[in-house]
């Protein structure tokens, strides 16, 4: 039985759901950029996964069915009007922001480290998302050329009429106008690695923050003797960042961006291991929470030149070993 606490809070938490699922599919793609999205639902499938176990399907289940009456009921007919593109961006929605996030409590839960329980889901769900995808697209006949004109004429027409609004007309000249259609295409290319990087770093950072609030040890579904500054990828894992530079260098025309797409998604992955070198010295060198808030704030504050540094140290770490991880270590690398 659950005690009336642990109800009280998982009814906070299913509405705090509930109105994830409304403002995300009223967003549509704008929900897939913003990266405290993913943190925000990551938490709260978590929490409740932590709190009701196995049966949090059921209540997740209702909010997300219920959210969708309401938006029905709310839009009227204009519901009724969804094209199959718009219920195939909701079901990628779901997929992203619900199924990834449970399947990973589910991971954690059967004491699974952190990183094979956000390898296992990410893979498998992004794998049956850009399979079905490209079936969708096939089937169709949709001209993925012209569906991005028009998507990039529409978000041009937008940001140029609020730029207008805002009284900052240096902004909507034609030359101006013309970069930032070319921008969006940019973002449009490159949003797959920029999803999939979210939810990983997503469930990671989720993670990270339950388990620093965690007082009790319970379960061990947030395996507090698993030391994340140790944390190590494949060696083999360069390879695939090999792959996405020998593909952007010989490739000509959109086909270039998937091997962008592969660069950026390995240099994620990347990052968060020169992140864990960084914590690993910092843990070393035993200092206070306010220098080690102060080393990341100044990392983030100045992303561009010092998170470039932060990659390479990564990717070099599979050679000169920073951290002069022992054996024994080693071979509980996951990924």
């Amino acid at each position: 039985m659950l005690k009336l606490r642990s109800v009280v809070f998982s009814l906070l938490l299913l509405f705090l759901l509930f109105l994830f699922i409304i403002n995300s599919v009223s967003l549509g793609v704008y929900s897939f950029i913003n990266p405290f999205m993913y943190v925000y639902c990551s938490i709260i499938l978590i929490l409740l996964f932590y709190i009701i176990g196995y049966l949090s399907v059921i209540p997740i289940s209702i909010v997300v069915l219920t959210a969708f009456a309401v938006m029905f009921t709310t839009l009227g007919g204009q519901s009724r009007d969804l094209g199959h593109s718009a219920i195939l961006l909701i079901l990628i929605q779901l997929s992203v922001f619900i199924a990834i996030p449970y399947l990973f409590s589910y991971f954690i839960s059967k004491g699974r480290g952190l990183a094979m329980s956000i390898y296992y889901p990410v893979s498998v769900m992004f794998f049956l998302i850009f399979t079905f995808v490209a079936l969708y697209l096939y089937i169709n006949k949709i001209d993925i050329t012209a569906s991005l004109n028009y998507f990039s004429d529409n978000m041009t027409k937008r940001l140029i009429s609020t730029y207008n609004e805002m009284g900052m007309h240096y902004l909507t000249t034609l030359k101006m106008r013309h970069l930032i259609s070319k921008l969006f295409k940019v973002i449009f290319f490159l949003l797959p690695s920029a999803i999939i990087t979210f939810s990983w770093i997503g469930l990671w950072i989720s993670h990270t923050i339950l388990k620093k609030f965690s007082k009790k040890d319970k379960i061990l579904f947030f395996r507090k003797e698993e030391n994340l500054s140790l944390w190590k990828t494949s060696d083999y894992f360069i390879l695939f960042l090999i792959v996405g530079i020998i593909i952007s260098i010989f490739s000509i025309g959109i086909y270039k961006f998937i091997g962008y797409n592969i660069i950026l998604l390995s240099s994620s992955v990347y990052l968060i291991q020169g992140l864990a070198i960084i914590s690993f010295f910092l843990n070393k060198f035993s200092l206070n929470i306010f220098l080690k808030i102060l080393v990341y704030g100044i990392i983030f504050i100045f992303a561009n030149p010092i998170m470039i540094f932060v990659v390479i140290a990564g990717i070099f770490d599979m050679w000169f070993n920073f951290r002069t991880i022992k054996n024994k270590i080693n071979k509980e690398r996951e990924v």
